[in-house]
């Protein structure tokens, strides 16, 4: 490995997450007025479908860095200091940030394509699914088949309680799931396919190919969700939501 490599493979990207996490919180002025809050969230870049569809795909990203109020950050932070430093110290920090960054995106677009486009979603639980998800693929591929990783306590451990935070989130309404499990399905594909260790076969191959043009056309229907039939079916509501009418003047002009 080269020196520049190295170097840049050592970078703390678990601690450039936190500070992020709360640089973000703070600037954002959690303890003002509420409105201008969610206003400021607003602003720095919290995800709706409808906005990522009106010119904003940064939104796809940033989501994963705002939070809602202090318990949400406490918590966030507390997963992600519990699960980051042992996956990247397994990964490497350049492989670890691309799991970071695919797992957010996953989170995003399934929060675009299933989520309601008006109903804005912050909080980086998606992109810390997806470690959850990259954990799970890790014991996976370590055992002598796919579900020996199940004969141990610990992989055991894992398994529940991903169960029981998807559990919390299917019965509390201001949890989005859909976001929890986007997340976590892009960590557990992106390290079972493309961070596994050895030389990839004819076969993963195919497979690597097959996700990437699924995440590609995933992409596609969240930038432009006009082509979607659930928008063009929503097109009289649009009138009511600046943002989705812009989305769907622009997926017009471009289909002309």
């Amino acid at each position: 490995m080269s020196d520049p490599w190295r170097r840049l493979d050592e970078i703390p990207v678990t601690l450039v997450v936190v500070i992020a996490y709360v640089t973000l919180f703070v600037v954002c002025r959690p303890f003002d007025d509420p409105t201008e809050f969610r206003q400021r969230l607003a602003d720095y870049g919290w995800l709706s479908g409808s906005r990522v569809a009106a010119g904003e795909p940064w939104r796809l990203l940033s989501y994963a860095f705002l939070h809602g109020n202090v318990l949400h950050l406490l918590f966030n932070l507390s997963t992600l200091l519990s699960v980051g430093p042992a996956l990247e110290r397994t990964l490497g920090s350049v492989r670890f940030l691309l799991l970071y960054v695919i797992s957010a995106l996953g989170g995003g677009l399934g929060t675009c394509l299933l989520y309601p486009p008006g109903d804005p979603v912050v909080g980086g639980s998606g992109a810390l699914f997806g470690m959850l998800g990259c954990a799970i693929s890790l014991n996976m591929r370590s055992g002598r088949h796919l579900l020996a990783f199940l004969d141990f306590e610990g992989p055991r451990r894992l398994m529940a309680n991903v169960a029981l935070n998807l559990a919390i989130g299917y019965f509390l309404p201001f949890i989005s799931n859909t976001c929890h499990v986007g997340g976590l399905i892009a960590g557990f594909v992106l390290t079972f396919l493309w961070l596994a260790p050895g030389r990839p076969s004819a076969l993963q191959w195919a497979w690597r190919l097959a996700t990437t043009a699924l995440l590609a056309s995933l992409t596609f229907a969240a930038l432009l969700p006009v082509t979607r039939h659930d928008w063009l079916d929503r097109a009289r509501e649009a009138e009511s939501d600046p943002a989705r009418k812009a989305a769907l003047g622009r997926a017009q002009r471009l289909s002309d």
